[in-house]
C-alpha cells in the first residue's frame, strides 16, 4: 500500500530528473547558437521598446515583426541576472513542467494505467531533452499541450469550465511565439469530432475567444499571420537545418520515424476516436515536413498510444514468457547501444567505478530474484520492475557522471575574433557578413550583419 501510495510522487521526481540531468550535464550554449538573436531582441525591447524595423542588420528598411518578443525578454532577464545558469533554469523549468503534464495526460486517457504512463512518458522524456534549448519552442509546446489536456478534459467529461482557460493560453502564445499561435486553433479542430451539439458550441465559443485574445500584441495581425510569411520559402526550407524533413540517416530521424510507425501502428490496430486520429495524423504530417516540428509531435501525437494500450499491464506482458523474453532482450539492447554510444577510446576511472558498481548492484538484482523463483514469473517482474529498471539506468547514465562539466572552458573563437576586430573599430563603423548563428553574437556587441 504504501509503494501504491508513493508511486506518482517517485515516478515525477524520476521524469523531472530526465530534464534536470540532461540540462546540467549535457546542454551547450554555444557561440553561434541562435538564442543570441533572441536575446538581442529582449535587451532591445527593454532598452527603446517595440521595433518595426530591424534594428540589428545592415539591411536598411528591413521589416521586422518581433514574433517572439515575450520570451525574449524572459531570456534576457534570466541571462542578464544569472548568466548561463538563468537559462539553465528557464529551460529546465518549462522542460519538467512540459514532461509532467503530459505524463497527467497519458493517465488520464489511459484510465489511470500509472506504469503504462511513465513508460510512454520516460521515453518521450529521453526524446525531447536534446530539444529543450532557449527558444520560444519549449514555451510554446507547453502551453499547447495545456491547451490539448484540457480539450481531452472538456470532452470527456463535457464541463466547459476547461475552456475558459484557452484563450488565455492563446494571449499567452501569440506573445510568446505568435509562429505558432494558429496551431491553438488548429488542435481545437479534431475536438469537433462528437455528436453533442452542446459540445461544438462551446467549443465554437472558446475559439472565438481565442482568434479575439490572439489580436492583443503589439504587432496585431501581422503577428496572427507570421506563419504564413515564415513557411514555404525555399531557401530557408533549403538552409536551415530545422526547417527541412527529418533526416532517417540521423539518430534523432531514426527515433522520429520508428515512433511514428508505432503510433500509426497502434491507432489502426484498435479502435480509437476520431480526435486522436486527426490529431496525430495532422501532428505527424507536420513533422515529416519540418524537424522543428518534432517537439510537437512526441507531446501531441504520441499521447493516443496510452489510450489505445490503457488495457496494458505487467501482468499480462509477464505471463508471456516469449514476450517477457523479448523484452528482456530488448532492454539489454538498449543498455549496450547507450553505453557505446556514449563510450570513448579511453575510459576514465571514475567511469570504470561507476560501472564496477552498476555491474555488482545487477549481480544482486539478478541473485535476490534467483532466490524469490523464475526470473519471468509474472509475481516476481512487477515486484522487481523498479530496481531492475534502476539497473538498466545505472549503466546507460553511468557515463553522464563520468564526463566532464561540458558547460565549462568551451572555445570561443568567434567571441575572440569579434572582440579583435573591436580593438581597432568602433561597433557602429563596422559591417559584419557572417553565417546566421555568428550574427546574433556580432549583434550582442553592437555591431550590424548581413
Amino acid at each position: 500500500m504504501k509503494a501504491n501510495k508513493f508511486l506518482p510522487l517517485a515516478q515525477a521526481i524520476f521524469l523531472a530528473s530526465i530534464v534536470i540531468g540532461w540540462q546540467l550535464t549535457f546542454y551547450r550554449f554555444p557561440e553561434e547558437s541562435d538564442a543570441h538573436f533572441i536575446l538581442n531582441l529582449g535587451q532591445y525591447i527593454l532598452e527603446h521598446g517595440f521595433p518595426h524595423v530591424d534594428p540589428f542588420t545592415i539591411h536598411e528598411n528591413l521589416q521586422l515583426v518581433v514574433q517572439q518578443w515575450l520570451s525574449g525578454v524572459l531570456f534576457w532577464e534570466a541571462y542578464k541576472n544569472f548568466g548561463f545558469d538563468g537559462l539553465l533554469i528557464v529551460d529546465s523549468f518549462f522542460g519538467v513542467a512540459s514532461i509532467l503534464i503530459f505524463w497527467r495526460l497519458c493517465l488520464f486517457v489511459s484510465g489511470g494505467n500509472k506504469i503504462l504512463s511513465f513508460v510512454i512518458s520516460f521515453v518521450v522524456g529521453i526524446l525531447i531533452v536534446p530539444m529543450i534549448v532557449s527558444r520560444p519552442h519549449i514555451i510554446s509546446t507547453l502551453l499547447l499541450l495545456i491547451e490539448v489536456f484540457l480539450l481531452e478534459k472538456f470532452t470527456r467529461t463535457e464541463d466547459a469550465k476547461f475552456l475558459i482557460a484557452l484563450p488565455l493560453i492563446s494571449l499567452l502564445l501569440i506573445n510568446f511565439h505568435a509562429a505558432v499561435w494558429l496551431m491553438s486553433l488548429v488542435v481545437c479542430l479534431p475536438f469537433m469530432f462528437v455528436k453533442s451539439s452542446r459540445h461544438i458550441k462551446f467549443l465554437l465559443a472558446a475559439m472565438v475567444g481565442i482568434f479575439i485574445c490572439g489580436l492583443i500584441n503589439p504587432y496585431g495581425v501581422d503577428a496572427m499571420t507570421y506563419v504564413s510569411r515564415s513557411y514555404g520559402v525555399d531557401i530557408i526550407s533549403a538552409t536551415i537545418p530545422e526547417m527541412r524533413t527529418p533526416d532517417s540517416h540521423g539518430f534523432q530521424g531514426k527515433c522520429f520515424y520508428a515512433a511514428a510507425a508505432i503510433l500509426i501502428f497502434s491507432l489502426g490496430k484498435f479502435k480509437v476516436p476520431l480526435r486522436y486520429i486527426f490529431l496525430s495524423g495532422g501532428i505527424t504530417f507536420m513533422a515529416l515536413m519540418h524537424g522543428r516540428n518534432l517537439p510537437l509531435f512526441y507531446f501531441l501525437a504520441i499521447f493516443p498510444t496510452a489510450y489505445v494500450w490503457r488495457g496494458l499491464s505487467l501482468e499480462k506482458i509477464f505471463e508471456r514468457r516469449k514476450l517477457s523474453m523479448g523484452i528482456f532482450l530488448m532492454l539489454v539492447a538498449a543498455n549496450t547501444i547507450m553505453i557505446t554510444a556514449f563510450l570513448q577510446e579511453k575510459i576514465s576511472l571514475p567511469l570504470e567505478i561507476i560501472f564496477g558498481a552498476a555491474s555488482l548492484f545487477v549481480l544482486y538484482n539478478l541473485l535476490i530474484i534467483k532466490f524469490e523463483g523464475s526470473i519471468f514469473h509474472p509475481t516476481i517482474i512487477p515486484r522487481k520492475i523498479l530496481s531492475l529498471s534502476a539497473t538498466l539506468l545505472i549503466f546507460s547514465g553511468g557515463y553522464f557522471f563520468a564526463i566532464p562539466d561540458v558547460n565549462k572552458n568551451l572555445p570561443t573563437p568567434y567571441t575572440d575574433a569579434i572582440k579583435f576586430i573591436l580593438r581597432t573599430e568602433r561597433p557602429e563603423n563596422i559591417s559584419l557578413y557572417i553565417e546566421q548563428g555568428v550574427g546574433g553574437l556580432a549583434g550582442s556587441f553592437g555591431i550590424k550583419y548581413f
